[in-house]
């Protein structure tokens, strides 16, 4: 199995094969079409000028193309209608410009010069124009110039050569670049894989270094700490969860282990078993409503469905709540006054989960106020919203608590206080029930004038 590192260098070096090969083609198409356009533009120009020379040897008119580089030609010949060499220039060797029979007869029939290219030999080949024209007397004759291409071949076969050396070096050094570029583009990412390795082995604390740069690596690092960060706050929220849990578990199986340790000593009349029953019962209630509230919560974070939604008349629920609430109320020497609403008020809810939150604000409320104080709850609409309000004269909460009352386990105790008991769920469970109805729940309180819990919910469309 290749590494990103290999892969990302066998893919620049092949797309830089083909960029280089293209290129090469592309110089070597270029040139060699240069050289011959060259060569093709000065022939013509020399048999333009011969022309005009043979057949009106007064004329003193310039070619058609002046300033055009001129070749030597290697062959002239001049060549009348019937194919027959009426003079000629040969080479340096004695050899004469070969004249093609169907170069002459397509040139005398378009009226136009013609191109050709003949081999001379395995290894030389020669360019030549046919030029059809007139003399004085109308007769038409040809001029047929050559010219060798072995300097065009020579010229090809170095630029070939040189391409064959460069082409290999220049990938040879852009593999060692892809590498170096795969090298230094990955090393974020192998600074991730240790972290990520040495946070599997549980150290929350680790945190990748983040670039200074804003690209698609510097988010990655920006990311991956971040996920990092709420990572260790999600462990340490479950590790304080099970601690605070085991610990509130451990208190009322020791007040029930002890009552049934105590009873068993020796024998005991009917109303100390009847007594010890009760207590044990008590402690057994106060199990049961812990582990009810801690499986809510399980439940919640797990992300399973626990509320089902259909319209509820939020105004007689708040009614209800109250007629539920108010002996605790009496109870404690409390006032509990309920505000109704002057219209029916409904809300897409769970009417279960909503008279829970109900109650746990009221009791709440209850709760915190010390005898002969009042409580109250009023439900109203505002905009498109159910706004539902708990107010009670307690004791408040002190500002640096105020943050923390919808922590799960949270409580504020007062040993003064007798009514305070409780595991401290109940504001984190009045809060996640509001969130899954899409509402919010906000705290306001000054110490020793009472709080007040405001809670919004979307009315039912």
């Amino acid at each position: 199995m290749l590494s990103i590192r290999a892969k990302l260098t066998l893919w620049y070096l092949g797309i830089a094969t083909a960029v280089l090969i293209a290129f090469a083609i592309a110089i070597y198409a270029y040139l060699s079409r240069g050289l011959l356009t060259t060569i093709d533009t000065s022939l013509w120009n020399q048999a333009e000028r011969i022309a005009q020379a043979t057949g009106h040897p007064s004329s003193n008119e310039e070619p058609s193309q002046p300033g055009v580089l001129m070749l030597a030609p290697q062959f002239v010949s001049i060549v009348n209608r019937s194919g027959e060499v009426t003079d000629s220039i040969p080479d340096p060797e004695g050899h004469q410009v070969p004249v093609l029979p169907e170069a002459i007869e397509r040139a005398a029939a378009e009226l136009k010069p013609q191109y050709n290219e003949v081999s001379l030999g395995p290894s030389e080949h020669v360019r030549i124009i046919t030029w059809p024209a007139r003399d004085e007397d109308g007769e038409m004759f040809f001029v047929v110039i050559g010219q060798s291409l072995k300097e065009l071949q020579f010229a090809q076969r170095h630029l070939l050569i040189l391409l064959a050396i460069s082409n290999p070096v220049a990938l040879l050094l852009a593999s060692l670049g892809g590498l170096w570029l795969a090298h230094e583009a990955l090393k974020p990412v192998d600074r991730l894989t240790r972290a990520a390795e040495r946070i599997g082995r549980g150290n929350f604390s680790e945190r990748v270094e983040e670039p200074r740069t804003t690209d698609e690596i510097g988010r990655l690092a920006a990311t991956f700490n971040e996920m990092i960060s709420k990572l260790e706050q999600a462990f340490e929220r479950e590790r304080r969860f099970t601690a605070d849990a085991s610990h509130e578990l451990r208190t009322p199986l020791a007040v029930l282990r002890g009552d049934i340790e105590v009873a068993l000593r020796r024998d005991r009349s009917l109303e100390e078993y009847k007594r010890v029953l009760t207590s044990s019962l008590e402690e057994i209630e106060r199990i049961t409503r812990l582990t009810d509230d801690l499986l809510t919560l399980a439940r919640s974070d797990a992300g399973e469905k626990v509320v089902e939604l259909a319209p509820v008349r939020l105004d007689r629920l708040a009614v209800e709540a109250h007629s539920y609430i108010r002996p605790l109320a009496e109870s404690a020497g409390i006032e509990l006054v309920c505000e109704g609403a002057q219209s029916p008020i409904v809300v897409e809810g769970d009417e279960k989960r909503l008279k829970q939150l109900l109650v746990n604000l009221l009791e709440n409320a209850i709760k915190y106020t010390p005898a002969g104080g009042s409580a109250r709850l009023s439900i109203a609409t505002q905009d498109s919203s159910a706004l539902l309000e708990v107010s009670d004269t307690g004791r408040g909460i002190p500002a640096e608590s105020l943050p923390h009352i919808f922590e799960r386990f949270y409580r504020q105790t007062d040993p003064r206080d007798s009514r305070v008991t409780g595991f401290g769920l109940g504001l984190a469970i009045s809060k996640w029930i509001v969130d899954a109805h899409r509402g919010s729940i906000e705290a306001e309180s000054a110490e020793g004038k009472g709080s007040r819990f405001t809670v919004r919910l979307p009315l039912a469309k």
